[in-house]
């Protein structure tokens, strides 16, 4: 389906991620410059947010046939600062105890090696063996966060597509509405991610050759040529993955304010709640079944 939403449309957004591509090169370069470089990564991290959010309505509106421009993900992403940051913000807060897991474990890991390099030059068997435990340690702490970290990036993967889609949603129940969503589909989308592994490992073989045989250049043209035609399709099945999911209809469009309408009717859709009949402006995303120990309760 995302080859199918890509044809015709496969060299444009090709060119698109080759712009943010470049702008994130430039920006990386920045930061390599003494004193500016801590104000660019400053920069760097407010901005990007923001960009990124633009990059997923840009390939919601490619593959619901739209009319996209090769720079929108920045304006569109840009008109949606504030949403972008909510919604990351509601994110950041979700994953806080992989987070403090992560920072616990990487301060473990200097002490250690700080201790292990102490104990090496005075010649102390006691302190290098205990860097090492703490080290083992710090090693699991930061594993564990790593499982933490995919577990939860999966389960909140569809957060930035919801929010916008429903540009009235608050950000936390955009990323709760992503936890309904891929509840029991978490798998799913984790191995559609692996599904792409043998993409990566055919686009690296040109790039392999030019670094044995020491090109860097043509290394580096032929890595980024890998990137820029293949980025385009996972950004795609990944969109599709979240239509197919929240059941978004095929007429649905995104405004460049992120509102969504559709072709049979502008003004809002039918969804059903309770024994009424309700008018949604946005995009309404459906409820997941009731599991059976709810009914029993009711």
């Amino acid at each position: 389906m995302a080859r199918e939403a890509l044809h015709g449309k496969w060299g444009k957004s090709a060119l698109i991620i080759l712009i943010y591509l470049a702008i994130s090169l430039v920006i990386g370069l920045l930061s390599a410059i003494p004193i500016l470089g801590f104000l660019v990564m400053i920069g760097e991290f407010v901005i990007m947010i923001p960009i990124s959010f633009g990059l997923g309505m840009t390939f919601l509106k490619l593959k619901r046939n739209q009319e996209v421009g090769y720079v929108d993900f920045l304006t569109d992403g840009f008109k949606n600062f504030s949403r972008a940051w909510c919604v990351t913000g509601r994110l950041l807060l979700k994953m806080i105890v992989p987070i403090i897991l992560y920072i616990v474990g990487f301060v473990i890991m200097t002490i250690s090696a700080v201790s292990s390099l102490v104990g090496a030059v005075s010649l102390s068997s006691s302190v290098t063996g205990t860097s090492l435990v703490f080290m083992f340690i710090s090693i699991i702490l930061i594993a564990v966060a790593a499982g933490f970290f995919i577990v939860l990036g999966l389960k909140y993967a569809l957060s930035v597509y919801i929010a916008i889609d429903n540009p009235d949603m608050p950000a936390a129940d955009c990323v709760n509405k992503s936890g309904e969503l891929m509840d029991g589909n978490s798998g799913k989308l984790f191995c559609l991610t692996l599904s792409f592994i043998g993409w990566f490992l055919l686009a690296s073989i040109l790039p392999a050759i030019f670094s044995a045989i020491g090109i860097d250049f043509l290394y580096t043209l032929a890595f980024l040529a890998a990137e820029v035609f293949l980025l385009p399709y996972i950004y795609m099945a990944i969109v599709v993955f979240y239509e197919n999911i929240a059941e978004i209809s095929n007429s649905s469009t995104v405004e460049t304010a992120g509102n969504v309408t559709t072709e049979e009717n502008t003004n809002g859709i039918q969804e059903k709640s309770g024994s009424q009949d309700v008018r949604a402006e946005i995009v309404d995303i459906p409820e997941l079944e009731k599991k059976p120990n709810e009914d029993n309760n009711e």
